[in-house]
């Protein structure tokens, strides 16, 4: 959040953090959390504290009277926690809509086990695009799938074989630039929704809270570039681009797998809340993300 001119060890950052007012009861403890998670990294969690929070212009980089060390540990944990539970769970989403999307289109397209790579399936400029070659190449690179095309001496492999290799972002494309839109249609409908362009946007808001999960990226107040359109959870008002609103869409792809899914999930989530003990900390959580005690 905050730069410096030149390195500081981590005892002269000790002690810039309480200049600026925060309170370090335990400073072997804090050594340790600098040393593992670093000054850089945790000024995105002691930012909600200082003075002048939410303006990042003209920062002063004080803290409010009774900030302390632990409030900002305590934040970090509940962000690491949600990142490695959110991400278990929307792997299941990932798979689940990687194989409905590989089952329709490739029984659609019986004749063609390469669709992939077919301008009568796929818009041209993208089967031609940098991002989609790259990803044909680096499919094509695993040992699998390179066994197989020097088993069958062929080009490409099967679509049911190379698209399991491709990323969540390429699989959600190759979805948005299908020519049929009968076939974005039925594959929009197996998740309950009849606007392909409605689907696109929720499977989208998922993925980028994957990439926010997946990259480590701050968590609990993330603003989605993109806000979440309306569709089967209506019309989201504020929530529609922080973690809420992220995180109710994507709790509805998962009940559209497993309800028993959901519910375990939430139990978890509800565990990570419990182990942040502070209510400053707690409070911090609520206004950033969103989140309120009765969506846990």
């Amino acid at each position: 959040m905050e730069s410096s001119k030149t390195a500081t060890t981590i005892q002269e950052q000790i002690e810039t953090l309480r200049k600026r007012g925060m309170s370090i009861d335990d400073e072997g403890k804090a050594i340790e959390n600098l040393s593992d998670i670093g000054y850089y990294r945790l000024g995105f969690y002691w930012f909600p504290f200082e003075k002048t929070y939410p303006r990042k212009e003209q920062r002063d980089h004080t803290f409010k009277e009774g900030t302390n060390f632990d409030y900002v540990i305590k934040l970090y944990y509940f962000d690491f926690d949600l990142r490695n539970l959110f991400l278990r769970y929307i792997s299941r989403i990932e798979i689940n809509f990687r194989t409905t999307l590989i089952y329709m289109i490739s029984n659609k397209y019986k004749d063609d086990s390469f669709w992939y790579i077919n301008p009568k399936v796929l818009k041209q400029d993208f089967i031609d695009s940098d991002l989609f070659q790259k990803s044909i190449k680096d499919v094509n690179s695993e040992p699998v799938i390179k066994q197989d095309l020097k088993t069958h001496k062929r080009k490409y492999a099967p679509a049911w074989k190379a698209i399991e290799y491709m990323s969540f972002g390429v699989v959600i494309s190759i979805y948005d630039n299908l020519l049929d839109g009968g076939l974005k249609h039925g594959i929009s409908v197996a998740y309950g929704m009849q606007s392909p362009s409605q689907f696109s946007n929720y499977i989208n808001t998922v993925r980028r809270l994957r990439n926010y999960c997946a990259h480590g990226k701050v968590l609990f107040d993330m603003t989605l570039p993109e806000a979440i359109s309306n569709g089967p959870l209506g019309y989201l008002g504020n929530q529609k681009n922080i973690l809420i609103g992220a995180y109710k869409v994507f709790c509805y792809f998962l009940g559209r797998i497993s309800q028993n899914r959901v519910t375990e999930m939430k139990s978890e989530l509800l565990k990570a809340f419990n182990r942040v003990t502070y209510p400053t900390v707690k409070d911090i959580i609520y206004n950033n993300s969103g989140f309120r005690p009765n969506d846990l």
